[in-house]
C-alpha cells in the first residue's frame, strides 16, 4: 500500500471514528454472552475508542482493559469511567505492538476495527490476541461481511453529512474509500483502506494462531452467519 494509504488510521478525523457515547449497551451484552464472560473475568477491548463498549462491560462486573492508538480517546474513556465510578485500565498503544501474555479471559475487536494493516500484520495481530488469552479464553472479531458488501456495493453514498466514495480493489481484497464531511468546517478528505476477509480466510487466521472457531454470527442480535448477513462476527477459543 502507498505510504499515506497504509497509515490512513493515523490521520482519519476524530469525529468520524466514534459513535455516540450513549450507544453500546446492547452490543456489550452480546459481546459478554459471545465470549462467555462472567462477573470478575478479565476482558481486553482493543481498540476501545472512547470506551462506549468498555463502560458497559465494566458495569457488568468485568475487569476491563482498553487499548487504543489515540490518547484523546482514552482520556475520554478515563473521564467516563471516573464519572461512573468504575475501575478500568487504559493504554495508548498501536495494536501491532500488543504484548500481553495469557492475561485475559476474553478479547473483542469490535465494529469493523480489523483489517487495517497488511495481510502479514493482520495475521500477526490475531496471534498477539491469542497469546494474550488464557487457556480456554475467547477472541471475538467483528467485520463487515465481504459477501454483503460486494452484493450491495455502492460507489458513492451520503449519510449524516458525510459522503463516502468507495472502490473495491480485487488485487488487494480491500475496500478503499474517501470520506468527506461537509458540515462543521472546511471539507477534508479522509482515506480508508480495509482488508475484508471471507469466513474461510478468517477461520484460517484463527487456526494459525491456535484458536478454534466456535461460532460465527451475522449480527449482534445473535443470529447465525449467512452469506446474506451484513456482519461477520467470529468467535474463537484458545486451545
Amino acid at each position: 500500500m502507498p505510504g499515506t494509504e497504509k497509515r490512513w488510521f493515523e490521520t482519519f478525523a476524530d469525529e468520524l471514528w466514534l459513535r455516540p457515547d450513549d450507544v453500546g449497551e446492547a452490543e456489550a451484552h452480546f459481546i459478554r454472552r459471545a465470549l462467555r464472560l462472567r462477573k470478575g473475568r478479565r476482558v481486553l477491548d482493543a481498540p476501545c475508542g472512547a470506551g462506549r463498549i468498555a463502560v458497559h462491560l465494566a458495569k457488568a462486573g468485568l475487569a476491563v482493559t482498553g487499548v487504543d492508538l489515540r490518547p484523546q480517546f482514552l482520556r475520554r474513556a478515563r473521564v467516563r469511567f471516573r464519572h461512573e465510578g468504575l475501575p478500568g485500565t487504559f493504554q495508548t498503544l498501536d495494536l501491532r505492538r500488543l504484548d500481553f501474555e495469557e492475561e485475559f479471559d476474553g478479547i473483542c475487536n469490535w465494529q469493523g476495527s480489523f483489517g487495517y494493516f497488511s495481510d502479514e500484520e493482520n495475521a500477526d495481530l490475531v496471534r498477539r490476541y491469542a497469546r494474550a488469552l488464557r487457556k480456554g479464553g475467547r477472541l471475538l472479531i467483528d467485520q463487515v461481511n465481504r459477501e454483503f458488501v460486494l452484493r450491495h456495493f455502492r460507489s458513492s453514498q451520503t449519510s449524516e453529512g458525510v459522503t463516502m466514495d468507495n472502490r473495491w480493489d480485487p488485487s488487494s481484497l480491500r475496500i478503499k474509500s474517501v470520506w468527506v464531511k461537509h458540515a462543521g468546517g472546511p471539507a477534508k478528505k479522509n482515506l480508508v483502506s480495509i482488508r475484508l476477509y471471507t469466513p474461510t480466510e478468517m477461520t484460517a487466521l484463527f487456526e494459525d494462531a491456535g484458536l478454534r472457531v466456535t461460532r460465527m454470527y451475522g449480527s449482534f442480535l445473535g443470529d447465525h452467519y449467512r452469506r446474506a448477513s451484513n456482519r461477520m462476527i467470529v468467535v474463537g477459543k484458545r486451545r
